[in-house]
């Protein structure tokens, strides 16, 4: 027969060995659960967030500022507790499906130790990456490395105890609902004697209710299942029925406690790492459906899809489920939200006084600046700067710092205004403030090299943190002056930089104003992108009402009124109270990561990340000097624009890669994103071209690029790497950068 060859036997005993037919039986009635399993396993893999640096939160998780053994120890207490979800959702799933697990001792811990193939595997590939990851990119001694594989693993084992300890008494089988001993030490008949039963090759494909596995009692202890026909078929429910309420219970006590610790969120104890978060983030939500499907059963996907038809419904009728991102220090009191249509944005160019006035009193800004500079025709630099989170605002304040230091602190007076998105208007708003602060003091500290340390600091652990402990369940409210917000991620992100930059930057808009109309430091505009409708808020401390009048031509052109002035449209809301870090936040809400910000409009204005319309800055830029070509024409010797960009036009070994038939599906979205900044570049280089050639005065192009080729890549994301920080410190260095710091010297030995 075809069983006692050694092919049959070995084909026999993969159908009868209960772990394998575990794992046939997840992707036959638990790909959702296995669904969590390979989003994880993609990320270790690098195969999903490598841009993002998403898999270096794994390998590298970082607590209170370091990458130890505490936080390893975290990021295996949070994979125990993944894995224990995946367990109970799993016994829910699959528990009916094996009888004969209802006749074991402790049928629940059987089940969970038959069902760890997959839990070993990303363990044991997990830490294989981190080992390599810790190496290579935090340059760890083999020492530390085994510190960390030691607590990744006591914080593993750690929450399976603790996980065990509740299961060993509780856990029910058969007969211990009947009263009587297990049957299971009475077993004497030996594992391979399933291995000498005859049956025909066709058998392998037949389906057999009532079949007999060889299941694991310890990793080298295995047994064979009895036969359940001659079991009650309700008793054995009733078995299922008791562990599933258990395993519920447990479940519902994890759920609380993770969220019991988001009550704890601002003590640094409780900060944990980001990728700790993002796990406990998933066990929640498989914890959830594991209790949803044990008291709906089936009904469970009929019964969420309800609840999330109504919620959506509630949240555009009413104010339920209106999970509102403040702009703190805005005043979002009802009678004073400001109508958002297009007649009111019309209304507001059409007051051509105020808008006269507005050119006017920048005009006279345009003066205080000339003044500072000391000369009768100086250079005028105007600062450009990409988004791309920590990356670019660690980019952006060191180039800046380096140049000015260079220049004996003579270029931060040339520079009129910066634009941008994102992370580069972070790096520029600190130096910045730093430039206030030199002088206020008449000092240089500015030039310190611990202030790139403190901009480069993880802004990331703290926002995952907030975000399922807080945003998802339970929101703190804030009072600041007379108004009252709640707390959200986006309010742990401004914290976090707070913290990390010495409150620098823990002031409101109000703070700049003065300084910037007496040209003590250059003028900042962000320009954030509003979802509603597209256009762009233009916030500044300065009303610039003037660059968003529309244009009358004889053509026929209409004007759509791109900008919507910040200090017009909302200027019975206490503009100049809102907070600088807020703004900030405004212009680098990437999707997802941070929230939407509401404006006090009615209906809401949600405002978005700048770089969704002009990641470098590029078009406000050419709109400035356009609006003021004739006072630039008269007292400069010309225009500087300089580029300070994440990633350079063309990078070295970028290569256009084939087509996979995966990929004729995919390409028609991933190519709207992923081409989205070159086709910026494209349309502001077009935009340039004609507007250096009619705009009647001298205008320069430099540009310091960070990524100058295709392999040497950072991650886009809020959390650096040591290796990252120590790439971007190399960068200011590159052949490309000194002939651009070689330039920026010559133009301006031109100013006069």
């Amino acid at each position: 027969m075809f069983t006692n060859t050694i092919l049959g036997k070995i084909l026999f005993f993969l159908r009868s060995f209960f772990p394998i037919q575990l794992l046939f039986g997840h992707l036959k009635y638990n790909l959702f659960a296995l669904s969590f399993w390979i989003f994880l396993f993609l990320i270790i893999t690098d195969k999903i967030g490598f841009s993002y640096g998403i898999p270096f939160l794994f390998y590298s998780p970082e607590y209170n500022g370091e990458i130890g053994w505490v936080s390893f120890a975290l990021m295996g207490f949070a994979i125990g507790g993944f894995t224990m979800a995946f367990n109970t959702y799993s016994y829910m799933k699959l528990g009916t499906k094996y009888a004969f697990l209802a006749t074991l001792s402790r049928p629940f811990i059987r089940f969970c130790f038959n069902n760890s193939i997959l839990p070993i595997i990303f363990n044991i590939y997990f830490i294989y990456r981190f080992i390599n990851f810790q190496r290579t990119e935090e340059f760890a001694t083999d020492a530390d490395i085994y510190g960390y594989i030691f607590s990744y693993i006591g914080g593993f084992t750690l929450f399976i105890s603790i996980a065990l300890l509740y299961f060993f008494p509780v856990n029910k089988d058969v007969y211990k609902l009947l009263g009587k001993s297990t049957e299971e030490e009475k077993i004497e008949e030996g594992v391979g004697s399933i291995l000498h039963n005859n049956i025909h090759w066709t058998d392998y494909f037949k389906y057999q209710k009532d079949r007999t596995f060889i299941y694991m009692v310890t990793l080298f202890y295995w047994r064979k299942s009895r036969s359940i026909k001659h079991y009650d078929k309700l008793l054995l429910k009733r078995v299922f029925s008791r562990n599933r309420i258990n395993s519920s219970f447990f479940e519902i006590v994890t759920i609380v406690a993770f969220v019991f610790i988001g009550v704890f969120r601002n003590s640094p104890f409780f900060e944990v790492p980001a990728a700790m978060s993002f796990v406990m983030l998933l066990t929640i939500i498989l914890m959830l459906f594991s209790a949803f499907r044990s008291w709906f059963g089936y009904w469970t996907q009929a019964i969420i899809i309800i609840l999330v038809i109504l919620m959506n419904y509630l949240s555009s009728t009413t104010s339920w489920f209106q999970y509102t991102s403040y702009g703190y220090g805005l005043s979002y009191k009802p009678d004073k939200l400001v109508p958002f249509n297009i007649e009111t944005i019309t209304e507001l160019n059409l007051e051509k006084e105020k808008v006269i006035a507005a050119r006017e009193k920048y005009i006279h800004v345009l003066n205080n600046w000339k003044k500072a500079t000391g000369q009768k025709k100086p250079k005028m630099i105007l600062v450009m700067t990409s988004g791309g989170g920590s990356r670019s605002a660690v980019w952006t304040f060191s180039v800046l710092q380096k140049v000015d230091k260079r220049f004996d602190g003579r270029i931060s007076k040339h520079i009129h205004t910066i634009t941008g998105a994102s992370g580069g208007m972070v790096g520029a708003s600190y130096f910045r403030s730093l430039l206030l602060e030199d002088k206020l003091h008449n000092t240089t500290n500015r030039f310190n090299e611990n202030y790139q340390k403190n901009i480069s600091k993880d802004l990331l652990n703290k926002l995952i943190f907030a975000a399922y402990s807080n945003d998802l369940f339970y929101r703190d409210r804030i009072k600041l002056g007379n108004n009252i917000y709640t707390k959200d991620r986006g309010y742990a992100f401004e914290q976090q930089l707070h913290e990390n930059t010495n409150n620098t930057m823990n002031v409101p808009l109000s703070y700049f104003k003065k300084p910037e109309e007496n040209a003590l430091v250059p003028t900042m505009f962000f320009t954030p992108t509003i979802v509603n409708n597209g256009r762009r808020l233009l916030i500044s401390t300065h009303n610039m009402s003037f660059l968003c009048v529309g244009k009358k031509t004889n053509s026929g052109l209409t004007s759509s009124y791109e900008y919507i002035d910040y200090q017009s449209y909302f200027n019975n809301n206490s503009t100049n109270d809102l907070r600088f870090s807020s703004i900030m936040r405004m212009s680098a809400t990437f999707p997802f990561v941070l929230p939407m910000v509401t404006m006090p409009t009615t209906p809401t204005m949600h405002i978005m990340d700048a770089g969704l319309r002009d990641n470098y800055g590029g078009k406000l830029t050419m709109e400035i000097m356009y609006s003021m070509r004739k006072w630039i024409k008269e007292n400069t010797s010309g225009v500087i624009i300089l580029q300070i960009r994440d990633t350079k036009k063309l990078l070295r070994g970028d290569v256009v890669k084939n087509v996979s038939l995966i990929n004729k599906f995919t390409m028609p979205f991933g190519n709207m994103y992923d081409n989205f900044p070159k086709t910026q570049d494209f349309d502001q280089e077009t935009l340039m071209r004609y507007a250096v050639h009619k705009i009647g005065f001298p205008v320069n192009f430099i540009s310091f690029n960070l990524l100058e080729e295709q392999k040497k890549r950072i991650s886009l994301t809020w959390h650096l790497t040591g290796q990252e920080k120590a790439r971007v410190n190399k960068a200011f260095y590159s052949r490309g950068n000194k002939y651009a710091l070689h330039k920026l010297e010559r133009l301006m030995r031109e100013s006069r």
